[in-house]
């Protein structure tokens, strides 16, 4: 199954997307493998700088202000005219699942798991590992973006999103806050950030971007 969804340049209050692209596209840009190919102009060659810097701030409101004006993102459920619910062209068939303070000693984690840990245990889940496309350690870095394969004849994207969200608190003990409910809207802009290790399911590979 081929994955397109709609590239945004930051800051994350410009809602028109640049253009449309592929998960290995994406995975490229996470992993920056994309250097060994040239440059690209509608990527950050110092993503890693951008996300080592976030990383060392230390309110989340001062984390939260950096990412929304430097950190580009993708609109994971599909491609987009205009980022908000109403502008979809077409449905990806995809859920993208943020989880947060995993490891974080915040107030919010319940259970204190590590994201290397955790990426290897949606990856061997039983029910949605063969389903995860994509995944990749959040910008913050004490979390993940998880892209999951769904069926969108069977339901709603909000009805998988609610369903893949109570299989994860239920099945591995994470707290409300660490699984986050907000993001379950069509729209909603996932933030892409360096990680050298991401995961990309092998049918997604491509050979030219």
């Amino acid at each position: 199954m081929e994955i397109k969804i709609s590239f945004f340049k930051a800051p994350i209050w410009n809602k028109a997307p640049l253009k449309v692209v592929s998960l290995f596209w994406v995975w490229m840009y996470v992993t920056m493998k994309y250097l060994q190919f040239g440059y690209d102009p509608d990527r950050h060659v110092d993503l890693e700088s951008r996300t080592n810097t976030l990383r060392g701030i230390v309110s989340e409101e001062g984390q939260r202000q950096f990412k929304s004006k430097n950190f580009d993102y993708i609109t994971s459920a599909g491609i987009f005219s205009y980022c908000d619910d109403n502008s979809m062209v077409e449905a990806s068939n995809m859920v993208c699942i943020d989880l947060d303070h995993l490891d974080d000693d915040s107030e919010k984690m319940v259970r204190k798991i590590s994201p290397k840990e955790m990426k290897q245990l949606l990856i061997q889940d039983p029910f949605f590992g063969e389903k995860t496309l994509l995944m990749f350690t959040s910008p913050r870095g004490h979390g993940l973006k998880w892209f999951v394969e769904v069926d969108l004849k069977q339901c709603d994207y909000k009805t998988w999103f609610n369903a893949i969200r109570n299989y994860l608190i239920q099945t591995y003990g994470l707290g409300d806050k660490q699984v986050d409910s907000s993001v379950g809207n069509i729209s909603h802009a996932c933030f892409i950030s360096y990680d050298p290790d991401a995961y990309l399911r092998a049918d997604q590979y491509e050979f030219f971007i």
